[in-house]
């Protein structure tokens, strides 16, 4: 393994480490309308991180796809929009979760 993805490995057993300790402390201090907002929150990051990727790696196919044959451009700005829709379905999933909290306070 690169230097790179043990960091990653890393990262990524070190925030899944902290949401479940996180998860269980809301738990029992607010309840299940704590673990509504920390669904929210995780759908909402994750999703942006998500899009972020994407956007990054359509964007730089999109610049230079765009480089060779400057009649691509609008191609490649579909693409690059399409990618951007991942982080609008995770707001919208998180807001499904929000219009649902009262439920849950009940």
């Amino acid at each position: 393994m690169r230097k790179g993805e043990v960091c990653k490995d890393m990262l990524a057993s070190n925030a899944l480490l902290m949401l479940m300790a996180l998860g269980g402390l809301v738990g029992e201090v607010l309840g299940d309308v704590g673990i509504g907002f920390l669904s929210m929150a995780f759908v909402t990051s994750l999703a942006c991180i998500g899009a972020a990727y994407a956007v990054a790696a359509t964007g730089t196919g999109a610049i230079a796809s765009t480089t060779e044959k400057p009649e691509l451009f609008a191609r490649a700005l579909i693409f690059v929009g399409l990618a951007e829709g991942i982080a609008i379905y995770g707001l919208i999933v998180a807001l499904l979760i929000w219009i649902n909290l009262p439920s849950l306070a009940a």
